[in-house]
């Protein structure tokens, strides 16, 4: 009971006549406290509507007592009577602005309905005044990182850590809130804490990889991940791990074992059948890549995916017929696959048939309104052509406002801007693209070509031969070096 069950009202010591005060007060005292008992075992035994009978009786005697009001709210609760249990709450609180039961039993109120920010301040409000309580504390930061705070809960589990001590799960936990707010390196610190606290931990081991992982530092993130593995054989989703991070080095051989330890855990397993393959494209073996498929392709023969993931091999292998084929028969087994009807549009184009592929473009857009890739390389299209120049610019400009960083959309820009023979938007559109994609060829001999229109033959020089340094064998732009004039041209070769 708390200190206000118990104290009666003047009226109830009056009633009492003779027997005096001290007396009245006893009797007044000790039926509240039997009326509040006999609640709490009609409670714990759900006869609830019984127990709400024995709640009043002890309000009857004591109508300040916050104490009832939360047994009464709790009962409410239990028969999933929320408004009628928040007002009950609401009473305790005006009692006693600062009752721990009350406050806990709004929280979670409050949570279960979706809001949290009044979760949030009936916690902050029980922290103020059970500062010593771990679990209001523990449950305050969760409740933070639901609502998107992390410098909050940051600094809760900083608070954690000094006023009650070490544990892995709290160095976890503000390892992983350092991650994802990109401070990496004090990530690292606080998760090798926690490993340190619990050696064997998977948990801590994957989070230490992930995290070494999104840093930049991929070999450190593989030692984790085959440290995990270690601990955990059996589990494909650390395989998986190791693999992407082994892969991020170029360990191919290692990638490769990976993701075949995946598919002897989970033979079908989709994610590690094209990892493999992704694997064997780094290396350049399309041979090997196109038979594994075709074993897979044995046991499996109706996955659209896996002729998807054929077809870019055989394109990767320059065998257009091959690829052509593949993607044909994954859009047979999957009519509504927007990404097959790209890839499809794409070696429609390598085999000159453009006709076709602007139709597969369209198709993809009409399957998906949003294929970013498909509005550039249907606006590209028009552009290579000069023809329905607004279109490709509507297309392009849509495109980038999914992608707004992508080089090769702004070329795409560009070239429409030259083909309309706005040459100065142009080079501005171009040199953006080149500070976003300067390892790509074709967009130096845009903005060479770009340069050339607007008579400036040095830059128009500089960017082609910039375009014969990353690839040497273009002869078109060899013969657009030999029109310049003799002072201002010379063909470098690497």
């Amino acid at each position: 009971m708390t200190r206000r069950l118990g104290v009666c009202l003047l009226g109830i010591a009056i009633l009492a006549g003779c027997a005096g005060p001290h007396l009245a007060e006893r009797d007044t005292n000790r039926i509240a406290y039997g009326a509040y008992l006999r609640g709490l075992m009609l409670e714990r035994s759900l006869k609830l509507p019984d127990a709400l009978d024995a709640y009043r009786e002890a309000l009857e005697y004591d109508r300040r007592s916050p104490l009832l009001h939360v047994r009464m709210g709790a009962a409410y609760v239990k028969m999933g009577k929320t408004e009628e249990a928040f007002r009950r709450f609401e009473q305790a609180l005006a009692e006693d602005p600062n009752q721990p039961d009350a406050l806990r039993w709004m929280a979670m109120l409050h949570m279960t309905q979706g809001r949290l920010d009044r979760a949030v301040a009936d916690y902050e409000r029980l922290l103020t005044t059970e500062p010593e309580d771990q679990f209001i504390a523990s449950t305050l930061a969760d409740l933070y990182v639901l609502q998107g705070d992390l410098p909050k809960a940051i600094a809760l589990y900083q608070r954690l850590i000094h006023e009650f001590g070490s544990t892995n799960q709290l160095h976890f936990n503000l390892g992983v809130l350092y991650g994802r707010v990109g401070r990496f390196d004090e990530a690292i610190e606080e998760l090798s804490r926690a490993l340190e606290r619990a050696p064997d931990s998977v948990e801590t081991r994957v989070a230490l990889g992930l995290t070494y992982e999104l840093s930049g530092r991929p070999s450190a993130a593989a030692a984790h991940y085959e440290e995990a593995i270690r601990e955990d054989a059996f589990n494909p989703r650390l395989y998986m791990h190791a693999a992407r991070a082994h892969a991020s080095t170029q360990e191919y051989t290692q990638a490769a074992a990976n993701y075949q330890a995946v598919l002897d855990l989970s033979p079908h397993n989709l994610e590690a059948i094209t990892g493999f393959v992704r694997i064997r494209l780094a290396e350049k073996r399309y041979s090997d890549a196109a038979q594994f498929l075709a074993r897979q392709l044995q046991e499996a023969a109706d996955k659209p995916a896996l002729y998807l993931a054929l077809g870019v091999v055989y394109r990767a292998a320059k065998q257009s017929l091959e690829a052509l084929r593949a993607f044909e028969e994954a859009i047979r087994l999957k009519p509504d696959d927007a990404q097959a009807h790209f890839l499809l549009a794409a070696e429609l184009d390598q085999l000159q048939h453009r006709r076709d592929a602007r139709q597969e473009l369209r198709k993809t857009l009409e399957l998906d309104p949003k294929h970013a890739d498909a509005m550039n390389y249907l606006g590209y299209l028009n552009a290579e052509e000069g023809q329905d120049l607004t279109e490709a610019k509507a297309l392009i400009e849509h495109a980038l406002t999914l992608d707004p960083d992508n080089g090769a959309y702004e070329d795409s820009l560009g070239w429409v801007y030259y083909q309309m023979g706005k040459i100065d938007e142009a080079i501005a559109t171009l040199e953006r693209a080149i500070t976003l994609l300067d390892t790509d060829p074709v967009v130096f001999e845009h903005l060479g070509d770009a340069y050339f229109k607007r008579h400036d033959l040095e830059q128009a020089r500089h960017n082609w031969e910039r375009a014969l340094r990353l690839e040497p064998h273009q002869p078109q732009i060899v013969e657009k070096l030999k029109k310049l004039l003799p002072e201002t041209a010379t063909v470098r070769t690497p």
